[in-house]
């Protein structure tokens, strides 16, 4: 669970960064459209569906009874 949780995480993480350049690379030249074709939208998907697997499962082991409360 924990090795599923780090991948989340990294995926997360590398994704946001990605959308970040790509958002100020747009900015600087639109012309190039780099937040308007079909893989930014294909990766904005990958990134919002990690990110609410991340907080579903960071939901889930919040929830969960530690071993020093049993």
């Amino acid at each position: 669970m924990t090795r599923f949780r780090n991948l989340l995480t990294h995926a997360v993480v590398i994704l946001s960064i990605c959308f970040a350049v790509f958002l100020a690379l747009d900015q600087f030249n639109p012309m190039m459209n780099f937040v308007d074709n079909d893989i930014s939208r294909w990766m904005l998907a990958a990134l919002c569906l990690s990110g609410i697997a991340q907080g579903v499962l960071g939901w889930a082991l919040q929830a969960r009874p530690r071993e020093s409360e049993k």
